[in-house]
């Protein structure tokens, strides 16, 4: 059903798209290009939901793997990007920017970075010393909160 539905919206866009070049008056023809995009953004937010829904287990997975604790793993996997596996998120936490090529990634990576460390500073509790070093810039990070 779910891939009937992908179908259907696909050729509709695709028909829409069509009959956008065929429409004479601008308005109209910005009003289709405008809901094309809408339904495109709708497409990619169902397909990047149903991708998190689908690794949910397995990140849990591998983290109860590793760690063992329960609340921890539910609310570290609940709150990585659909593309970032527990095993992913270990080695941003544990790499320093420079060696990870922090600053060659794209905006989207970088968005995911960033998402995994504050997955990480909204989860964990941290009860070791607050000195000079790795942990300390992961804390002091605006985009964390």
């Amino acid at each position: 059903m779910k891939k009937l539905n992908v179908i259907s919206v696909s050729l509709l866009l695709i028909f829409a798209a069509s009959n956008v070049f065929a429409v004479e008056d601008p308005k109209k023809q910005a009003e289709l290009l405008e809901k094309i995009q809408k339904l495109e953004r709708q497409i990619n937010e169902l397909k990047a939901l149903k991708l998190q829904k689908q690794s949910l287990p397995v990140k849990r997975e591998q983290c109860m793997k590793a760690v063992g604790v329960e609340s921890y793993c539910t609310c570290v996997v609940e709150k990585l990007p659909a593309n970032v596996d527990y095993r992913q998120f270990v080695n941003i936490l544990l790499t320093p920017a420079a060696e990870l090529s922090y600053d060659k990634m794209s905006a989207e990576q970088k968005k995911d970075v960033g998402t995994a460390l504050g997955a990480w500073a909204k989860c964990v509790d941290y009860k070791g010393p607050k000195g000079s070093g790795f942990l300390d810039n992961i804390l002091d990070r605006k985009t964390l909160f």
